[in-house]
């Protein structure tokens, strides 16, 4: 011991337990005094670190994230602000770049045009007649601009189901009236159930009258599921782009990659029986798509008048305010021929103001011979 009483250097520390195990006493206190400074003093300098570099690279990815958004969010129908009326329509322009036009002089020169006269645009619906003409120009004359008003009106019309008639049914022959289809998936079976049903309970009918007339378009799946025991199973058709690439449609044991897609049960009527289909100036779009899904068949031959001359694929774009441009990105092919259709319309076999007798003529004659 010296003389002030303190532990001197030489004298061995004296070794106690503890909560934190054994430990010298002088180092115990040592570590015990580091260990509540840390306490005062908060986190670790390297965790801290730490800590700040992440919330620093968060922040730089939501800015990223954020001005992507801003940026490109509009052409996938997210807005973080209102538009202007530039804004707008240069985001229906941007989505106009898909047309199956977009490639051609004229669209460059439409664009062009648009873009100059969108700069005096005051108001969303100044946009429209702008907007209308370089659709024309992106994607042809299956293209346009339809308002939320127009939807609606439209919406307000009542679903038109298949009908089946059997004025002829003394000679085997059924004629099924396949309409237009703009409704949801649940009245999609409902259309795509009325025929099936008939078809399954007549499998032994001697022929088959298709009147697509009053068909217009809109969903091509009830309607190529509707009338599946009719078409052979494998590729129906296809989309050709603008860029060349192709995407086939096809019907596989009552299922349908065409259109909104869909799947019903799965049988065949005689792949003999004749069928006729009766075509008009109304026949148009997905209607014209039904025509050309049996074209180069054996036992099929249609009848009547030029159909309207949009057989072609569209994709639909809803701006701010709830805007639709419907844009034509694709021609139809006829897989079994390889013909391309896109804006004329498909002529008859037979061109006759009298359809209903003649095909009813035709397929009589073909079970008579």
């Amino acid at each position: 011991m010296d003389n002030s009483g303190g532990l001197s250097s030489s004298e061995p520390c004296q070794e106690i337990s503890g909560k934190y195990g054994v430990v010298h006493k002088g180092r115990y206190e040592d570590w015990f005094y580091n260990r509540s400074r840390r306490k005062k003093e908060g986190v670790h300098p390297v965790k801290k670190r730490i800590l700040i570099l992440s919330a620093v690279l968060l922040a730089a990815v939501l800015a990223v994230l954020f001005a992507f958004l801003l940026l490109y969010g509009p052409s996938f129908g997210i807005y973080l602000r209102k538009p202007s009326p530039q804004d707008y329509g240069e985001s229906a322009l941007a989505f106009m770049e898909n047309g199956y036009y977009s490639s051609t002089e004229e669209w460059r020169e439409a664009k062009a045009a648009a873009q100059d006269a969108l700069r005096t645009a005051q108001s969303y619906e100044d946009t429209w007649p702008i907007l209308r003409d370089a659709l024309s120009a992106a994607g042809g004359v299956h293209s346009r601009l339809i308002t939320r008003a127009e939807e609606e009106e439209a919406g307000e019309n009542p679903i038109t189901l298949p009908l089946v008639s059997t004025d002829s049914m003394e000679h085997g022959i059924v004629t099924l009236v396949i309409p237009e289809f703009t409704q949801g998936e649940e009245r999609a079976q409902e259309y795509a159930q009325i025929v099936l049903s008939w078809l399954r309970e007549h499998h032994d009918a001697t022929g088959v009258i298709l009147d697509l007339r009053g068909n217009r378009g809109g969903d091509l799946a009830p309607m190529i599921c509707a009338l599946s025991p009719l078409l052979p199973d494998g590729p129906l058709l296809g989309v050709r782009y603008a860029n060349g690439q192709m995407n086939t449609m096809t019907l596989a044991d009552g299922s349908f990659t065409g259109g909104s897609g869909m799947k019903v049960e799965s049988f065949k009527m005689p792949d003999t029986i004749p069928i006729a289909i009766l075509t008009g100036e109304w026949t148009a779009s997905s209607g014209e798509a039904v025509l050309l899904a049996f074209r180069g068949l054996e036992n099929v031959r249609s009848f009547g008048s030029p159909t309207a001359g949009y057989p072609s694929t569209n994709t639909v774009f809803r701006l701010y305010d709830g805007t639709q441009i419907v844009l034509t990105i694709g021609a139809d092919v006829v897989l079994r021929t390889g013909e391309v259709f896109c804006e004329e319309p498909i002529p008859p076999d037979v061109l006759t103001d009298s359809p209903e007798q003649e095909a009813a003529a035709w397929i009589r004659s073909r079970f008579s011979s």
